[in-house]
C-alpha cells in the first residue's frame, strides 16, 4: 500500500527535499532556501503569477533560485495550490520566456495552455510558454525542479516554444535523459554559491532541452553529437537496465544509434568509462541488497544485480568501497547482534 500524497509541508518532507537536492547536487547547499508561509506568503511568492489555495493559512513554500549568465535555475517545494499567470499580468509584466521543470513528488501537476489541460507525472518535463496565460495546479506537496530559458536562446525553435497546444508529456529516451539533466543541473546550480558555470555549459543545456521540445512537436533534431545528450541518455539506460548481466556499452551505442567509439569518445572527459559507470551502478545496488536481505546468498545478489559470475561481483565490490561482499554484510549487521 502506498502513502496518500501529503497536503501540508512538514518537517520530515522538507528534510527528504533538502536530501535529495544534495545528493543531486553532490554538496549541501550553503543558506537555507527562501521560506513562503501563510496568506502573505502567496502574495510573495512569484511576481509573475497569482497563487490562490483553499486553504491559504496553510500554505507553504520553499525555495532556492539562482540566476545565472543567460539561465534562471530554480528547485522549490511547496503546498497544494493553483498558479495563474493571467492576461493582466501578461500585459503587465512581459516575460518572454520558456520555463522547463521536473517533479519527483507522487501526485500530478495540471497545466492548461490554450484550450487544452496536460497532467504530467513524476519524472516528466513540463514546458509552459510564459509569455501567454497559462494556469497550473497540483492537489499535493510538490517538488518542482526548473530552468527558466529566454525564448530567444531557442532559435528556430521559438516558434515551437511558444505554441500553446502540444501533444502531451513524452517518456521516451530523450525526454527522460532531458528530466534528469533539468534535475541535476538546477540543483547543481540553484544551491551552490560558486561560480555560475561557463555559458558553453548553459548553451548545451538549452540544445538538450530544445532537442525534448522538438520531439514533443514532432520535429528532427540530431543529436548525436551531442555529448551532453550522449551522457545523460547513457546514464538513463544504466539506471534502467544495469541489472542485465548482457547490458554492456555495446547496448548503449545500439539504443543511441551511435558506434561504440562514439560512446568512449563522448566519455573521454568525464572521469569514468560507460563500462565503468555501469560497474559502479551494479556495486551500489549489491550493497543496497546486501543492506536490506541478509538472507539472499553472495551468488543470488551476483546474479540479481547483473554480475555474470561471484568472482567478477567480489572483484568490482571491493575495487568501489575497499572490502568484500561478505566482510560488507557482516559489518553491516554487526551492531544487529
Amino acid at each position: 500500500m502506498t502513502d496518500r500524497p501529503s497536503t501540508r509541508l512538514t518537517c520530515d518532507l522538507v528534510s527528504e527535499w533538502t536530501t535529495r537536492l544534495e545528493a543531486y547536487a553532490g554538496t549541501s547547499p550553503p543558506t537555507p532556501p527562501i521560506g513562503r508561509f501563510g496568506a502573505d506568503g502567496m502574495t510573495q511568492y512569484n511576481a509573475l503569477v497569482d497563487v490562490s489555495t483553499p486553504d491559504p493559512d496553510n500554505f507553504g513554500a520553499m525555495l532556492y533560485r539562482r540566476t545565472l549568465s543567460k539561465l534562471t535555475t530554480y528547485c522549490a517545494l511547496h503546498t497544494p495550490m493553483l498558479l495563474e499567470r493571467t492576461p493582466q499580468l501578461v500585459r503587465a509584466r512581459p516575460y518572454e520566456s520558456v520555463v522547463v521543470h521536473v517533479s519527483s513528488m507522487p501526485g500530478h501537476i495540471t497545466v492548461r495552455q490554450g484550450t487544452r489541460d496536460v497532467a504530467y507525472r513524476p519524472g516528466q518535463l513540463v514546458f509552459v510558454n510564459l509569455a501567454v496565460p497559462y494556469s497550473q495546479y497540483c492537489e499535493s506537496v510538490t517538488d518542482p525542479t526548473g530552468i527558466i530559458i529566454p525564448t530567444e536562446m531557442l532559435g528556430r525553435l521559438r516558434r515551437t516554444a511558444e505554441l500553446t497546444e502540444r501533444s502531451g508529456a513524452s517518456s521516451t529516451l530523450l525526454a527522460r535523459a532531458a528530466a534528469g539533466f533539468v534535475t541535476r543541473f538546477a540543483a547543481d546550480t540553484a544551491l551552490s554559491s560558486g561560480p555560475v558555470p561557463p555559458v558553453d555549459t548553459e548553451l548545451a543545456a538549452v540544445d538538450l532541452i530544445a532537442a525534448a521540445l522538438a520531439e514533443l512537436n514532432v520535429e528532427r533534431y540530431r543529436l548525436e553529437d551531442n555529448t551532453l545528450f550522449v551522457h545523460e541518455a547513457a546514464l538513463d539506460l544504466i539506471e534502467r537496465h544495469h541489472r542485465d548481466p548482457d547490458f554492456s556499452p555495446d547496448v548503449i551505442a545500439e539504443e543511441l544509434h551511435v558506434s561504440r567509439r562514439q560512446i568512449y569518445r563522448h566519455f573521454e572527459n568525464a572521469g569514468q568509462s560507460v563500462a565503468g559507470l555501469i560497474a559502479a551502478r551494479r556495486a551500489r545496488s549489491a550493497r543496497e541488497l546486501l543492506e536490506a536481505n541478509p538472507a539472499l546468498s553472495i551468488s543470488e545478489v551476483a546474479a540479481a544485480c547483473g554480475f555474470p559470475s561471484v568472482a567478477t561481483f567480489r572483484n568490482r565490490f571491493r575495487q568501489h568501497y575497499g572490502i568484500g561482499p561478505r566482510d560488507y554484510r557482516k559489518s553491516v549487521l554487526q551492531p544487529q547482534r
